[in-house]
């Protein structure tokens, strides 16, 4: 099976972040040359932690019962903040909403997890961590250039949104030709704020 884990978005936040994509999405449809990009579902958004990939049995047990034990890090807020692509130059190839408020946070929960996870046989990860939520992935060939993309994300102004990030959430992706689908596997609490 396929795992990830994650953050996930309360209804406020969430509704922001859809609106961002509608809006991004009828603002691309009139451009001189649409970029062809795969929107995330709403209920879908999420700011992943650490995507794990395929995974046996065992090691998705093994996963579980390290996210089940107490977490170190608390609760905290977070907030969405301005528009953005992956790459940083280039083709782009990842639309993505930032984060302002919970940034730090969101690194030391993240590290903790990766403390975990290397207890348990993974590898730790060598990539700098930039906590995130996709909105879309571009898809190929790309029919509009990077520096017009970022033109187009500047112009738009995304609803502020905090939440209160209070737990962890591990999911499995099931892959079909309609897209992925995201399964809640477990999900536990943090430490109280």
């Amino acid at each position: 099976m396929r795992l990830f884990a994650a953050v996930d978005l309360d209804e406020t936040a969430r509704a922001a972040a859809a609106g961002s994509t509608h809006a991004l999405a009828t603002r691309l449809a009139t451009a001189d040359a649409p970029a062809p990009v795969r929107w995330v579902p709403p209920e879908q958004l999420h700011v992943t932690l650490r995507f794990l990939g395929e995974v046996s049995a065992w090691q998705a047990e093994s996963v579980r019962r390290a996210l089940g034990v107490p977490w170190k890090t608390g609760a905290f807020s977070a907030g969405l903040a301005d528009l953005d692509c992956f790459p940083f130059s280039g083709a782009p190839r990842v639309i993505w909403l930032g984060m302002d408020e919970g940034r730090e946070q969101m690194a030391a929960l993240k590290d903790e997890l990766d403390d975990r996870l290397v207890s348990i046989g993974f590898e730790s990860e060598t990539r700098p961590f930039r906590a995130h939520l996709t909105l879309g992935r571009v898809n190929r060939p790309v029919a509009v250039s990077g520096p017009e993309l970022r033109a187009i994300l500047s112009e738009h102004r995304p609803e502020t949104a905090r939440w209160v990030v209070d737990r962890v959430t591990l999911y499995e992706s099931r892959v079909s030709s309609r897209g992925a689908a995201h399964h809640v596997v477990e999900s536990t609490m943090l430490a109280p704020s």
